[in-house]
């Protein structure tokens, strides 16, 4: 409509420097007026839409979110707990190291080999895509929240300033997920992932070494042909998993190439000794990764209180003048407009 309007508008002026019929002009008028007042109304619905949409953001999308930030807080300082457990446990184990040379190689391990193979392919991939997930809804929701803000940036001599929604008074909400979006961008998974590819491959070697164990029994008792066979397809399909999650790594490392599957096995021959030390390394990760995600939330909550401490001070803090300043009224009176259009 506002474009209808400008064109209208632009036509009634040639028409009055053209001196035009008084009708036609008149008629022109006139629908500008429609227009205007069209548009007037169109700007009080989406007012009247964004109150509601910020009253809702406020009222009841905050709280749940601070309830969420609370329970996953709880959640890491738990999962912490565990895996510093497991470190401890998997440094005291000391029969894990030989297992490999231990046990004989024959079809109910080979079927164990596997099983376990699949699901540390399955952990690694679950494991990412959960963290992933995580990531992905935070920045969502501080994406959406960032379009509801009028922001300019500042420019100083030393270069522009870092956005900050706490320094132009924006609520609560957004100076949260702002602070939360960027707090688990800085956390990465990526040691923890590649640990459990180093182990993966560790127990593929093992696949491997008992596979080529009974593709030499063949040639003494060919009643193991059939089995064999059945070996040789579950192995393309291993090695087919083992193709994706090694894609995985690479895309979150970064690098342009990581190693074969071939190359890993050897590389992992030479690097680790034992299953213990691989599997140390994945609880050692899981503990710093789970660290760092416990200090970030506990960052979040003490934010969060100092938050509403600055917005909801004491009586007693007013009287004294020692209250933070938040111009939240002037700040978003000029920003209604854009936290409407933001909104829808």
């Amino acid at each position: 409509m506002r474009v209808i309007h400008d064109r209208k508008c632009r036509k009634l002026k040639r028409m009055d420097d053209r001196g035009a019929d008084f009708h036609k002009v008149d008629a022109t008028r006139t629908l500008i007026r429609s227009l205007s007042t069209k548009i007037r109304m169109a700007i009080q619905v989406v007012d009247k839409i964004s109150v509601t949409i910020n009253k809702i953001r406020d009222e009841e999308l905050w709280p749940l979110l601070k309830e969420l930030i609370q329970g996953l807080t709880r959640m890491w300082k738990s999962m912490l707990e565990c895996h510093h457990n497991q470190c401890e446990a998997i440094r005291e184990a000391r029969i894990l190291g030989s297992v490999g040379s231990r046990i004989k190689s024959g079809d109910s391990h080979l079927q164990a080999t596997k099983q376990l193979e699949q699901e540390l392919i399955n952990w690694t991939f679950q494991f990412s895509g959960w963290i992933s997930a995580q990531k992905g809804y935070v920045r969502a929701l501080n994406n959406w929240l960032l379009k509801c803000l009028l922001y300019e940036p500042e420019e100083t001599p030393d270069g522009i300033v870092p956005f900050s929604p706490g320094r132009i008074g924006a609520p609560q909400i957004f100076v949260i997920c702002n602070q939360w979006s960027q707090a688990l961008d800085r956390i990465s998974e990526k040691e923890v992932v590649e640990s459990m590819h180093v182990f993966t491959m560790s127990v593929l070697q093992i696949w491997e070494q008992d596979k080529l164990e009974m593709h030499r029994q063949v040639n003494q008792n060919k009643d193991l042909e059939r089995k064999v066979r059945n070996i040789d397809r579950d192995d393309q399909k291993l090695q087919k998993q083992i193709q994706a999650l090694e894609r995985k790594v690479v895309l979150l490392s970064g690098e342009g190439k990581g190693l074969s599957v071939s190359e890993n096995i050897i590389y992992q021959s030479d690097k680790s000794s034992s299953l213990q030390a691989s599997l140390q390394r994945i609880f050692e990760a899981m503990e710093r990764f789970t660290d760092e995600s416990v200090r970030a939330y506990e960052e979040l909550l003490q934010r969060s209180e100092e938050e509403s401490a600055a917005r909801n001070p004491e009586p007693w803090e007013e009287e004294l003048g020692l209250t933070s300043h938040y111009d939240a009224e002037g700040c978003f009176g000029a920003l209604g407009a854009g936290m409407g259009q933001g909104n829808l």
